[in-house]
């Protein structure tokens, strides 16, 4: 469903789908620009940070980030003694980050009741000369939101390519500072001021230690973590849980073996309200050029990925398969 024009909100057409079952309402909104999840509710309660509707999502809110996540040092990178370099969109690290589709118009491909496909096409350019063809499909259920990717190489020579998202959590109404968040990582990415990689280092008795679940009000992190712990059907879980028990997991299959965790307590720019971004991604910050968890495609080749935010509310007595209270 598509609910309002391009004329009217920044980010052009807003879809609406959702799903009732098993006592929960989930539903989601996505973003023509961008393909951006700008709403995830179960039962009205929100799982992530929403951006208003005729606003932008200045601190990332819900991006698509491919075919990199994170940031390329300087926006220049090397392959077989060619450079390349991108846009700096990071003017003030001088940096290039989260990639090519986060501002761009997606096609609506398909669309059910609870699920929706964009597309959109990655064209040549200077600082990546190849041609992607991205579909990104968004289902829900009574468990969440689950998101599956697939990028072709569309160019006649194989194509680097990384994905991420950048959802910024909510346990229903619990203030995030008192949520507990658990990341089941061995190690983590050491940074400079500009907040590109200089090294990396076991988080174990570490404050980048996150496998016991602190509070998030006591965290100040941008850091990226990997040698995660998989579950035993082989996908990488990340939860965040309040104090009466409910919980959100982001998740991702086995192409996600690593996460960003970025905190602030100044949410919206210039606010004083605690927020908490749990980013599922397929590579470490500045793969282009490190070439940490970064897939060459070849040329035809299509990649399929998956990853989801799935949450643990109890079903509310009364309600019936709509979520809500009525007979």
């Amino acid at each position: 469903m598509r609910l309002t024009t391009t004329a009217e909100v920044p980010t052009g057409w807003q879809f609406r789908i959702s799903s009732a079952g098993d006592g929960h309402l989930v539903t989601a909104i996505i973003t023509e620009v961008g393909g951006t999840i700008r709403s995830l509710t179960v039962d009205g309660q929100p799982l992530i940070e929403e951006f208003p509707e005729h606003g932008l999502p200045l601190h990332c809110e819900g991006e698509i980030l491919i075919p990199w996540p994170n940031r390329v040092r300087d926006g220049r990178w090397e392959h077989h003694g060619d450079v390349f370099q991108l846009a700096i969109n990071e003017p003030e690290r001088g940096n290039a980050i989260h990639g090519l589709v986060k501002d761009q118009p997606h096609t609506m491909v398909r669309q059910a009741a609870d699920e929706l496909t964009l597309g959109v096409q990655v064209a040549p350019s200077e600082g990546y000369p190849f041609a992607l063809s991205v579909e990104t499909t968004y289902a829900v259920s009574a468990l969440g939101l689950t998101v599956v990717h697939a990028l072709t190489n569309k160019s006649a020579r194989p194509a680097p390519a990384a994905i991420g998202a950048h959802p910024y959590i909510r346990v229903g109404g619990t203030p995030t500072e008192d949520v507990a968040l658990t990341v089941s990582a061995a190690s983590c990415v050491m940074v400079d001021d500009r907040l590109n990689p200089v090294g990396s280092g076991p988080v174990a008795g570490t404050p980048f230690d996150l496998s016991a679940g602190p509070k998030v009000g006591r965290l100040k992190l941008d850091t990226a973590y990997f040698d995660l712990a998989a579950s035993p059907d082989g996908t990488y879980r990340h939860t965040l849980e309040a104090p009466n028990g409910d919980a959100v997991e982001v998740w991702g299959d086995r192409n996600y073996c690593y996460a960003q965790v970025y905190t602030t307590n100044h949410y919206p720019a210039g606010g004083h309200r605690t927020a908490v971004a749990v980013e599922p991604m397929t590579a470490l910050p500045d793969a282009f050029n490190s070439g940490a968890g970064l897939r060459w495609l070849n040329p035809g080749e299509t990649w399929r990925s998956s990853w989801g935010i799935t949450h643990g509310f109890a079903r509310k007595p009364g309600t019936n398969d709509r979520g809500d209270n009525q007979p």
